[in-house]
This record gives structure tokens, C-alpha cells and sequence, in this order.
């Protein structure tokens, strides 16, 4: 298991949903009145998040009078709040954690518990989804609610975190283990325990296996075999580079899948190519982040890597792909500036075809590294396992 979770931090609800709203009255101010910007996407993007994953629907959100309104689904399906709607009446109320909320399409009053309120807009209908003001819902169900105006995509917490389970804390001093080593020596060596390198790394046994990347905790040595002799550029192990997924992001343990065979081609020849990238399991919807600064150079549509993007490094000496997301954050094109950790997309199963074809594979991010200057493949999975320790801290944490 590698999903970093922590305890989250008492928000403050009245400054920061006013700050959040303020934000999405400014995007919407910006984009609502142009169709014409909407066409311009790569591909499909995602506005909203609910408990860590990216929420799609039919009907995208929409703004009234600098609130967002949100298809019901995307509260009920990705919260598991219950949701009764009376026809007649046509009042919609949802429930959880003993909380129970009234709304009625076309009116501007609400119920919590019983208790009047009145809304700045009311709920209505599109294309036969009932949408509803994202803020007075959450505020009512004790939702905790993020605005990333960057990525201009908003965040939804209906969960508190889980703290089972648990990362590397000292993740800066990496020792590649070589043939014929054991635990003790390797202890013995850099001036720490057996008990201490298996509690930083999470160990349940003293088994080792050739290249394993181990962390040595505080107070160790520098590492005999350090993991900078090994990978090809000891400047991609640098604390500016990010791990693509957050820290509370879940994640299927990954292996080096570089250079593996992948029988599927455009062709349909029946020939045999070579992976050029390592692929991590995760479930649809992750959020999918900038491991480097850098700008767009593609984006969009790829036979093989699906809505894909590749982000070249600000140095100009790499590009990154990111390849089989569902969905982009809003607003990226070519020539944009990115920044280290910043929101770009979402985990998906697209590729293998023509635009749009999903279901080939189950979802993963596959993530490629290569030299800009000749295009040549790098084998990322060292890098990948340093830049685990450095990942980008949810706003829930």
C-alpha cells in the first residue's frame, strides 16, 4: 500500500467558503459567457472533486450569480448521501450524518432540520439533472470545501482522513542495495539499526533483493551506494521534482515495467514494441499532478497514450508524459506554463484507439520520461521512487 494519509486541520467555514465562492464567481465570470472557450479544450476536463477523485457527469456545473450550481449525482454517488426526490412537489432533500436538507426546484428556500433558510439561487433543472448550489449543501452536511485556483478546479471533503496507513519519513538518504548484501551490514555500515531501516521503510521482514532502493532513517551515513550512482542524472533527484499522485492519493505498489513488451500496436501487425514508461495502477479519477516546472509542448488525443499531455522541464532537457487520463483540469494548452505539483489531469483507461476509446485496459497513469534533445526513452522508475517521498500534501491533510 502506498497512500500517505494524515489529519486534517480544523477549517474556519464562513472565511473560507467565502474565499472559495469568490474564486469560482471569478472563473465563471471569465469562461461562462464564451462556448467558445469550452470548444477549445484538448479533451474532457473535470471541475470537481469529491473525496479525492475527480467527479464526472453529463451535465457540467454551472454558475448563477456567482454560485455553483452541481448535478445532485455528483453529491450523492461520490458521498453516499441519500437523496429523495417528490415529484409533485418537486422538493429534493438529501441525507447524512444525521443532517437532513430540503430544497425545492425554481425556490429560493431551503431546510435544514427543520430550520428555514433562504438561497441566493434557487435549484433547477437541465437536461432532466436537478442542480443545486454547491455551497449552501455543503455548508448544511458539514462538508469541507477547497478552491484550487490554479488548476480552477474545487475540492470536496465529506470524509475524514485515514491514518492506517503510513510512508516513509526520511526518504532523503537512499542506499540501492547490492549483491550479496544483508540488513545487518548495511546497518552496521552507516551507523544505525536493523530495526530502524525496517521502520522507515516499512519492512516486515529482513529479505532483500538486488536494487532495492532502501531509505536510510535519521542520523545514518551518507549512503555507501547511493541511488545518484545509479540513475543516469543525479539532478532529477532534486526536492523540486513531485510524485504525480498526492499523499492521500491509493495506489497499486508499481514495478519497473520499462522496457516490457505491449502486443497492441496501431497497425494490428501482431508485432511486439517496447513500453517506454512505468505504469501505476490507481482508480479512475485520481488527480494527477505536475512532477516538474515546465510548459505544455502536447496535449490532447494520442492513439496509444489516449488524452495524454507532455510537459518539458524548465531546463529543456526532458519532456514528461503523462498518458491514459479521463480528463484534463479545465483551461490547459500548449505553451502554458506548469508549475512543480500542479493539478494537470485525472487517472483514466483511454488509449489503444481513435479519440475516445476507453475500456482497453483497467485505469492507470502510464508516466514516460525522455530526453528533449533526442527523444530518447529513460527508464523513470528510480526517479519514481524518490520522488514518492516528496509528494504534493492534499488540502485536507
Amino acid at each position: 500500500m502506498n497512500r500517505c494519509l494524515h489529519k486534517s486541520s480544523t477549517l474556519h467555514w464562513p472565511r473560507l467558503l467565502g474565499a472559495f465562492f469568490i474564486c469560482l464567481s471569478l472563473y465563471f465570470g471569465m469562461l461562462g459567457a464564451s462556448e467558445e472557450a469550452v470548444a477549445e479544450e484538448p479533451g474532457p476536463t473535470v471541475s470537481l472533486m469529491v473525496n479525492g477523485k475527480g467527479v464526472f457527469s453529463d451535465v457540467q456545473p454551472q454558475n448563477e450569480n456567482g454560485r455553483m450550481l452541481v448535478p445532485i449525482r455528483f453529491i450523492a454517488e461520490a458521498t453516499g448521501a441519500q437523496v429523495g426526490y417528490d415529484a409533485e412537489s418537486k422538493q429534493v432533500t438529501l441525507e447524512q450524518k444525521g443532517r437532513r436538507v430540503s430544497l425545492i426546484v425554481g425556490k429560493n428556500i431551503a431546510y435544514v432540520n427543520g430550520k428555514h433558510y433562504t438561497l441566493d439561487v434557487p435549484p433547477k433543472i437541465v437536461s432532466d439533472r436537478t442542480l443545486i448550489p454547491i455551497r449552501f449543501v455543503s455548508e448544511a452536511l458539514g462538508y469541507r470545501v477547497y478552491w484550487d485556483q490554479i488548476a480552477r478546479v474545487a475540492q470536496i471533503e465529506s470524509q475524514e482522513p485515514d491514518d492506517s496507513v503510513a510512508v516513509v519519513e526520511t526518504g532523503t538518504n537512499p542506499y540501492v542495495v547490492q549483491a550479496g548484501d544483508t540488513l545487518s551490514e548495511i546497518a552496521s555500515q552507516h551507523g544505525t539499526t536493523m530495526s530502524a531501516i525496517k521502520k522507515n521503510n516499512y519492512l516486515s521482514s529482513d529479505n532483500l533483493t538486488i536494487d532495492q532502493i532502501l531509505f536510510l532513517p535519521d542520523g545514518s551515513r551518507k549512503a555507501l551506494n547511493p541511488l545518484s550512482k545509479k540513475v543516469g542524472d543525479s539532478k532529477l533527484l532534486g526536492s523540486s521534482y513531485h510524485f504525480p499522485f498526492n499523499n492521500r492519493s491509493w495506489y497499486e505498489p508499481y514495478g519497473d515495467s520499462f522496457g516490457s513488451d505491449r502486443e497492441w500496436t496501431e497497425s494490428n501487425s501482431g508485432s511486439v514494441r517496447s513500453h517506454e514508461g512505468i505504469d501505476i495502477m490507481a482508480p479512475k479519477g485520481t488527480p494527477v499532478y505536475s512532477v516538474s516546472t515546465g510548459t505544455i509542448n502536447r496535449i490532447g488525443w494520442n492513439t496509444y497514450g489516449g488524452w495524454r499531455v507532455n510537459i518539458t522541464d524548465a531546463a529543456g532537457q526532458y519532456r514528461m508524459y503523462y498518458a491514459h487520463l479521463s480528463a484534463y483540469a479545465p483551461g490547459l494548452r500548449i505553451g502554458d506554463a506548469i508549475q512543480a505539483g500542479q493539478l494537470i489531469g485525472f487517472v483514466g483507461d483511454t488509449g489503444y484507439g481513435g479519440a475516445g476509446t476507453v475500456g482497453m485496459f483497467a485505469p492507470h497513469l502510464h508516466f514516460g520520461l525522455y530526453r528533449n534533445d533526442d527523444g530518447r526513452a529513460i527508464d523513470a522508475y528510480d526517479y519514481l521512487r524518490y520522488w514518492e517521498q516528496n509528494k504534493i500534501a492534499s488540502p485536507f491533510s
